[in-house]
């Protein structure tokens, strides 16, 4: 789910990435200033309303904590399609020739390897 606007107008530049192990250790510690200030006995809506809101901002806080961003490469998939076809085509042939062992697919992947080697440069 994306938060925010939905023009085209502004692309996304930024992404973000949570270490959602870390955020689920620093949940499960029992002793937590935040928490430990709201009361054991909760008799109103505006007791619940407080404990929502701290509970809220407490699992934000640990989110934030353990989410980092960083720039987007724009230049990522800038490929050829002709190169994005011969390594999508590279890749699937030693899955083909493992699943099917027969000597007309090991020869096939091994065409492909060296074809992208000789698209590359390399020995």
């Amino acid at each position: 789910m994306r938060l925010g606007t939905t023009s085209e107008n502004h692309p996304r530049n930024k992404k973000i990435t949570t270490n959602w192990k870390k955020v689920l250790i620093a949940l499960e510690e029992i002793d937590t200033p935040a928490l430990n200030k709201t009361s054991n006995e909760i008799k109103t809506t505006n007791d619940i309303d407080n404990a929502i809101g701290t509970l809220t901002s407490h699992v934000t806080k640990v989110v934030k904590n353990y989410s980092r961003k960083f720039p987007v490469n724009s230049d990522h998939w800038k490929l050829p399609l002709i190169v994005r076809k011969l390594m999508r085509a590279k890749n699937a042939a030693p899955c083909r020739a493992s699943d099917f062992p027969t000597p007309a697919n090991r020869s096939y992947a091994r065409a492909f390897q060296h074809k992208v080697r000789a698209c590359q440069g390399g020995p």
